[in-house]
């Protein structure tokens, strides 16, 4: 293993899947990011509409319903970092994405200049909640930068 001068993150990113427990992972990225004086990006992906119907859905606009699914998820990714944080998060760092969690995670970390990805493992589903367990281990496999994992229940 190659050895690395290790160095204090500048930006971190926080991904949340908008379960109970993403109140807990945006605190606790909140104030790690204060502890290193660090600049805090938190993301949610949602699902492409499209891409998952994988057809042609008759009588439904899905460019209208991937707007408002958008909209909810912003909506949402406001009220969690508020209700943690109040205003600390601003709108620039609330990201909500569409597509695929992994791929997304990925051109946020190149696109931000992230250095250090926070993660939650739901202990009761076995895998890195927010991901498909083979998501998971395509990202795990392929890190290009340090991850925490935060344990919950």
């Amino acid at each position: 293993m190659k050895k690395t001068k290790v160095k204090k993150p500048r930006r971190l990113l926080c991904y949340i899947d908008f379960s109970d427990h993403s109140y807990y992972i945006v605190e606790y990225a909140f104030e790690l990011a204060k502890l290193v004086d660090a600049e805090l990006f938190v993301l949610h992906s949602v699902t492409d509409i499209k891409k998952a119907a994988g057809f042609y859905v008759p009588h439904i606009n899905t460019d209208l319903l991937a707007d408002q699914v958008a909209k909810a998820a912003r909506d949402k990714m406001y009220a969690i970092c508020h209700q943690v944080v109040g205003e600390e998060i601003d709108a620039d760092h609330r990201l909500v994405t569409q597509g695929n969690p992994v791929e997304d995670i990925n051109r946020v970390i190149e696109e931000k200049g992230i250095e250090l990805l926070i993660l939650s493992h739901e202990m009761s589903r076995g895998s890195l909640s927010g991901f498909r367990s083979d998501h998971v281990e395509r990202f795990m496999k392929n890190a290009t930068i340090p991850f925490l994992v935060l344990p919950v229940k």
